[in-house]
């Protein structure tokens, strides 16, 4: 199973959930999942923003969900995002989607989990060309 069957199967759960509870509901499920990743993925490491953002961004890369990650200040570029990709074949705008917060989560989680701080991941925009699409996150 390549990365883009696990978000589309992940995009068919975050459907299911939706019908149950409502799309506030599976926002915050999966935001909350992300959450609990990011922290387990950060457990073990102490140091700054920039060493979780880096850990972040490994982990993103070496999953195959994203083909690059700029990170610059309180802010993310995400090029070639597998998850947008995913969504906008289904005519789903990327930012809104409880997979989206799934990520958003992830990053809050891991960066609390390095540093102590918490922070709120917000999505920015979303910009679909030819090469696939960038998005743009902020906290």
């Amino acid at each position: 199973m390549d990365t883009r069957e696990i978000i589309n199967l992940l995009a068919d759960i975050a459907g299911q959930v939706e019908s149950l509870i409502g799309e506030k509901g599976a926002v915050s499920v999966f935001r909350y999942a992300g959450k609990q990743l990011g922290k387990r993925l950060g457990e073990g490491h102490v140091g700054t923003e920039e060493d979780a953002r880096a850990l972040i961004a490994k982990f993103f890369h070496d999953k195959e969900f994203m083909e690059a990650i700029t990170l610059d200040g309180h802010a993310a570029t995400l090029s070639g995002c597998k998850i947008g990709l995913v969504l906008n074949e289904r005519g789903i705008q990327a930012g809104k989607h409880a997979l989206c917060h799934f990520g958003f989560g992830l990053i809050d989680g891991a960066v609390e989990a390095v540093t102590g701080k918490k922070i709120i991941t917000l999505h920015v925009s979303s910009e679909y060309h030819a090469e696939g699409i960038t998005c743009k996150e902020t906290w």
